[in-house]
């Protein structure tokens, strides 16, 4: 019985998420008699330190990439056939882009800001 409903849970967790959004949607814009204006407004400081912390995982990650690659690509040059030069590459790519990705939205001055300041 604990089984099945654990797996029930696990199978709708989207829907039950999404049901829990719209309930503390509605409980904070409608429990003060204010607008879906000052519910936004109220929302965008945790939207912006949500958007600091994921540009700076993104650099973490991004460094963290770019480190693996350059052992990856030292395990390569010892044995080519244990470790191809495709990991290599891909490792890379994926870091440079993880890097560059807080950065273009800093720099061109769209979508979330990078941090509050």
């Amino acid at each position: 019985m604990i089984k099945h409903t654990i797996q029930l849970i696990c199978k709708n967790a989207a829907q039950l998420f999404l049901l829990f959004c719209m309930a503390i949607f509605s409980c904070t814009a409608f429990a003060n008699n204010v607008g879906l204006g000052q519910v936004a407004n109220n929302l965008m400081e945790p939207v912006t330190i949500l958007s600091g912390f994921l540009s700076g995982a993104a650099i973490i990650l991004g460094l963290s990439l770019l480190f693996a690659s350059f052992a990856r690509y030292m395990q390569y040059r010892v044995n080519p056939l244990a470790h191809p030069i495709g990991s290599v590459i891909t490792l890379f790519l994926i870091g440079i882009l993880l890097l560059a990705l807080p950065l273009i939205y800093k720099l061109t001055e769209s979508g979330i800001p990078f941090s509050l300041g």
